[in-house]
């Protein structure tokens, strides 16, 4: 059985240092110029993400916001490593804010965009556009309104059970980042040894891959791992 990978494309300029985060802020919750002398940094991180992720032959469901749109040197990145796109949802209240905000996306994508996610587990407001309670039910039923898929719940996983029986939509994810590890399943020699019995969803963001060193090595070894025990990754 395979691992399958999630990555939640939140921050357009990342967070590795002040300025950077300041950046992503402002066009997160407001307008923000399109300058090239502030553009040369757009989605930087999640370029070298994705180099990475081509090199190692690891093809991902990768999430935009309204914020992150992909430019077309991500597009061709995306396309090289056979990536999926879709929409990291913010606006949630309903149906028709939900459907609002995929159609902007959409509009401004170099990508075809088939599934999305949610922004944010329902404990804190995360933006000036984001509707933070996460409501999974709902958005089950917004995937079939729209035709499009919605796979992966937010819920951190505790046990390698959690995986059992799971397809099409997986309830629970195994982070990257180690601060949303449960403690109980926190070793990726256990997420590996998971992944020969059950698909496994793993969670990433190219933001915390650029400006936390452990995250990148973690990844890293997460890949190498699965190599030597012949487990694949999946879309």
């Amino acid at each position: 059985m395979p691992l399958i990978l999630r990555v939640d494309v939140d921050k357009p300029y990342g967070n590795s240092n002040l300025i950077n985060a300041v950046r992503s802020k402002l066009s997160e919750d407001y307008w923000y110029p399109d300058i090239s002398v502030f553009n040369s940094n757009y989605l930087g991180q999640l370029a070298e993400f994705l180099k990475h992720c081509n090199r190692e032959n690891v093809s991902g469901h990768f999430y935009f916001r309204h914020c992150t749109v992909p430019d077309q040197r991500i597009a061709d990145l995306m396309n090289q490593g056979k990536h999926k796109a879709g929409i990291h949802a913010e606006n949630t209240r309903s149906l028709e804010t939900f459907k609002t905000e995929w159609e902007s996306v959409a509009a401004k994508c170099e990508i075809e965009l088939i599934s999305f996610s949610k922004h944010g587990s329902g404990q804190l407001k995360l933006g000036k556009y984001h509707y933070a309670p996460y409501e999974p039910e709902n958005y089950k039923e917004w995937a079939k309104e729209l035709n499009v898929d919605f796979r992966f719940g937010n819920d951190i996983c505790i046990s390698t059970q959690d995986f059992m029986g799971e397809q099409d939509f997986y309830s629970k994810i195994f982070w990257i980042e180690r601060d949303y590890r449960n403690e109980q399943f926190s070793d990726l020699e256990s997420v590996v040894n998971c992944a020969k019995q059950n698909v496994v969803p793993i969670l990433i963001h190219p933001s915390n891959y650029d400006s936390t060193p452990e995250v990148k090595e973690d990844f890293s070894k997460l890949i190498s791992l699965a190599k030597e025990n012949n487990v694949d990754w999946i879309l």
